[in-house]
C-alpha cells in the first residue's frame, strides 16, 4: 500500500521554474512498449518527491505519435509511491483539466532520465469532479500482459488512495502549491 496524507513528503514550496537540470522523463508500459517520452525541469527533489516543468510546446513522442504540450504542467514524481501527477497551469480542454493522476511504478530517476510504467488508471480532477479513467484499458492489459494478481490488488488499492485524496484536496492533490507564479 502506499502512503497517505499523514506521512506526505515534506512540502516543497511554490517552484521556480527558472531553475534546476533538463531531464528525459520515459514512460512504459508493463510489457516494455514505450508509453511517452519528454523533456522536462527538475525543479527539486525533496525527499521521495521529485518535481517537474513542462513547458508547453515542449514536444513529446508517445503510442500515438508525436506531438507538444498543450499546457505547461507541474509533475510530481514519487520514488516510493505508485502514482505521479500532472497539475496543469490552466485548466485545460472542455472538461477543464486540472490535475492528472496515472497510476504506475514509482519513478526512478536514473542518470538524467526519470523512469515509470504506466499501469493504466487514471484519476482526473476537472473543475466539476473527480473521474477514474482508462479502466477498460486496465482491464484488457492485465489480461493480455499478464499482470500478476498482487500488482492488480496494487493497481486497484492505489486508485482508491488517490480518489481519497482528490476528494480531500490533500497532498499531493493540493494543485495551486505546486504551481509556479509566472
Amino acid at each position: 500500500m502506499t502512503e497517505d496524507a499523514s506521512t506526505a513528503a515534506p512540502h516543497p514550496g511554490t517552484p521556480d521554474v527558472t531553475q534546476g537540470t533538463m531531464v528525459r522523463v520515459e514512460s512504459t508500459k508493463f510489457d516494455g512498449s514505450p508509453h511517452y517520452s519528454y523533456t522536462a525541469r527538475l525543479l527539486d527533489q525533496t525527499g521521495s518527491l521529485l518535481r517537474l516543468w513542462v513547458e508547453q510546446g515542449e514536444p513529446y513522442v508517445s503510442y500515438r505519435g508525436q506531438g507538444i504540450m498543450r499546457e505547461g504542467f507541474t509533475a510530481l514524481f514519487f520514488t516510493d509511491r505508485w502514482y505521479n501527477l500532472f497539475h496543469n497551469l490552466h485548466p485545460m480542454g472542455r472538461r477543464g483539466y486540472l490535475t492528472y493522476a496515472n497510476v504506475g511504478t514509482p519513478a526512478r530517476l536514473d542518470g538524467d532520465t526519470v523512469r515509470w510504467v504506466d499501469l493504466d488508471v487514471d484519476i482526473v480532477r476537472t473543475i466539476e469532479a473527480i473521474h477514474v479513467d482508462d479502466e477498460d484499458e486496465f482491464a484488457q492489459h492485465s489480461a493480455s500482459m499478464a499482470y500478476p494478481p498482487d500488482l492488480v490488488q496494487r493497481v486497484l488499492d492505489t486508485r482508491d488512495e488517490l480518489v481519497r485524496l482528490a476528494q480531500s484536496d490533500a497532498f499531493p492533490f493540493d494543485r495551486a502549491a505546486h504551481l509556479p507564479r509566472l
